[in-house]
């Protein structure tokens, strides 16, 4: 695999956990959605085209699903680009648990 950004003093690589890192603080920024707690959340696949990011999540009762995922893949992509001059191809959501702490408080 290719350096990241390559320039006339050298190479920049950055690592996968640093883009992981990236990943969770912006899910954290959402509300209604959280990284699942059912398995190892993040993955980052890397290629010479840029990389894919595959991620679950656990979404609260009530939350428009379609939108706020529409919005978060906007979002990890432009952060990861802008932050680390990585290009992203794709970000992958599996909706794996559905959070109903907030229904049986009611």
């Amino acid at each position: 695999m290719s350096p990241d950004i390559t320039n006339k003093d050298g190479n920049l690589e950055i690592s996968e956990a640093v883009l992981i890192t990236f990943v969770e603080k912006t899910v954290g920024e959402f509300d209604g959605i959280s990284l699942s707690r059912k398995r190892k959340t993040i993955k980052v696949t890397r290629a010479d085209s840029g990389c894919t990011i595959d991620m679950g999540l656990d979404v609260n009762y009530g939350t428009d699903i379609p939108q706020i995922v529409k919005e978060l893949q906007a979002m990890v992509k432009e952060r990861i680009t802008k932050l680390a001059g990585v290009k992203v191809n794709q970000v992958n959501v599996v909706v794996e648990g559905l959070n109903l702490e907030e229904l049986i408080k009611k």
